[in-house]
């Protein structure tokens, strides 16, 4: 079902991230001013080129997409892939950066156009042990469930009535918007 673009297969594309991968020796700090001969581009190092090529691939299979060359859901699912690499490789480079803007004396520093600083995450709160708030959140929980089932004893055209006979408001329901799902298939 997959056309095919000049004799090539259009998933080409999607294997450069693999080609610079493989030949980020071209373009090491040694050689720090590449020339993309496509665009006649001067590019400073290896971190920018990456990125330059990985924007223009994800441009390219948007575009291929877009085309009608590839399937969209196989298009889906490689920068599905893409993005559970990307946050597993961030949080594994995540404390090296941390040890690397601490150098900067926890001031603001710019970076590539960016403002980088050291903060702290929110803290949280903890009511488990608070007796008052734990019965009262199951009070609220039990009234959420009381106009829920308002609502949906409405969609059957009933109306709910209290222990006073006093006629139950339903909640209001958002519709949520449809989105893909995805698991991977074991076995």
């Amino acid at each position: 079902m997959d056309k095919k673009i000049k004799g090539r297969n259009p998933y080409w594309k999607l294997g450069a991230i693999k080609y610079i991968h493989k030949n980020k020796k071209k373009y090491n700090r040694k050689n720090m001013s590449k020339i993309d001969t496509d665009n006649k581009f001067k590019l400073p190092n290896d971190i920018d080129y990456a990125q330059y090529q990985i924007d223009k691939n994800f441009k390219d299979i948007y575009d291929l997409v877009n085309d009608g060359e590839i399937d969209p859901l196989k298009a889906f699912l490689f920068l599905k892939q893409i993005e559970e690499k990307t946050k597993e490789y961030k949080s594994k480079i995540e404390e090296m950066a941390l040890d690397e803007l601490s150098k900067y004396g926890g001031e603001s520093v710019e970076i590539d156009g960016y403002n980088v600083n050291l903060k702290k995450s929110a803290g949280r709160w903890d009511f488990k042990h608070l007796e008052e708030i734990t019965v009262a959140e199951q009070k609220l929980k039990e009234l959420k469930e009381k106009y829920k089932g308002a609502y949906k004893q409405m969609l059957n055209n009933v109306t709910s009535l209290g222990e006073g006979g006093e006629v139950i408001i339903p909640a209001n329901f958002k519709q949520g918007k449809e989105i893909i799902s995805v698991s991977k298939k074991h076995g």
